[in-house]
């Protein structure tokens, strides 16, 4: 197997991310936040397993959805490959360069390449400057003198993102929030990326605005040939936007496979009970579909159980294994290895559903896993 050099070490590359052409290959990252305690002598006692050795590639051009409840690493993972956040071990390798061990002036650099869009688009855009301002940092931070002037380069974005060159003197209050969004993009597309973060970018948006920035964030996709990794709860978004998503659970990668894969034959018991959950507009077909139940509350990161960590809530071993079955289950970690070409399981028993799958036409407004 494929050896890289990671923090702890020579680590395998996970067959996740071992893809040649990948722009981006995340191999076992961990995010671990320390839990200290004492007045004085603060010492360890524990750890917050945010993200717990998830792994994948990106190609370019390519959009990795990551879906999941609540508190699943989806955010943390996105915001360790930018490096906004240190990873505590791993390797995050971005166009074959090594990025998880780089100091804030080597990142310098890279951040030309690697951009992020965040959930709230009110609270990332700083309320005293005028968006001119905003969308100009970039350049200014970077030391580049766009042709024609950072203003002309700005006014340029602002009108290809769909908003009024004019508005450049405006401040962020004075625009709605899905216009606030396009200046987040306009910010991002700045220095012209080949990978941008995007951390729930529609989540705070109508439904009909989400359709419009969802399908704005396509076109210049084709355009630019940038690269998405889009964190989001909503399965329809998803389902329109990514090319191959990656479905998380408590800090790890529960299944990896293409979209329409995943859609039409999931395999993961997770997976299954997140499709289960999404309303289709047929009361006919809806009748007839299993509504798979996850009971329980989430485990907490910071003591994770046994084995899988999905066994406590997990419908399929609390209904169907064997004594000899759940013991596995609960005494074994399953390794997110391949069960067909290019659809990788973290299950010891994952089974093909095409009864729980979405239809085509399943496509309606407020789809939610969380």
């Amino acid at each position: 197997m494929t050896t890289i050099q990671s923090a702890d070490g020579v680590a395998p590359i996970h067959p996740a991310a071992d893809d040649p052409d990948a722009l981006l290959a995340v191999n076992d990252l961990k995010v671990h936040f320390p839990i200290r305690r004492g007045i004085f002598f603060k010492r360890q006692v524990g750890a917050v397993k945010a993200v717990d050795g998830v792994s994948f590639s990106v190609r370019p051009g390519e959009t990795l959805g990551l879906v999941g409840e609540s508190g699943c690493g989806k955010t943390t993972t996105g915001r360790a490959i930018t490096r906004l956040i240190d990873p505590t071990s791993g390797s995050i390798r971005f166009e074959g360069q090594e990025v998880a061990r780089l100091g804030r002036s080597q990142m310098r650099p890279l951040r030309r390449q690697m951009q992020m869009i965040f959930q709230d688009p009110y609270s990332s855009l700083n309320p005293r400057h005028p968006i001119g301002t905003i969308v100009g940092a970039p350049f200014r931070i970077q030391g580049v003198e766009p042709e024609g002037g950072v203003k002309k380069a700005v006014q340029t974005l602002l009108e290809r993102v769909g908003l009024n060159p004019e508005h450049y003197n405006r401040y962020p209050h004075e625009f709605s929030g899905g216009q606030r969004q396009r200046i987040g993009l306009a910010r991002a597309l700045a220095l012209q990326p080949k990978l941008i973060v995007c951390d729930e970018p529609v989540s705070a948006l109508d439904v009909s605005v989400q359709a419009q920035v969802v399908n704005l964030m396509e076109d210049l996709q084709d355009e630019f040939h940038l690269a998405y990794v889009f964190v989001a709860h909503d399965l329809s978004v998803v389902r329109h936007i990514a090319d191959r998503v990656a479905v998380m659970y408590l800090g790890h990668v529960m299944e990896l496979t293409d979209r329409d894969v995943l859609y039409t034959e999931p395999m993961h018991p997770y997976t299954h009970a997140l499709m289960s959950a999404v309303p289709v507009p047929d009361p006919a077909k809806e009748n007839r579909r299993e509504r798979i139940l996850l009971k329980g509350d989430l485990p907490s990161p910071i003591n994770p159980p046994s084995g899988c960590v999905f066994h406590t809530r997990c419908a399929k071993y609390r209904e169907v294994l064997s004594d000899a079955e759940k013991e596995r289950c609960r005494g074994e970690v399953p390794v997110l290895e391949t069960k067909r070409p290019g659809h990788f399981v973290a299950c010891h028993y994952p089974e093909a559903r095409q009864d729980i799958a979405l239809a085509e036409d399943a496509g309606v407004e407020g789809e939610t896993v969380a």
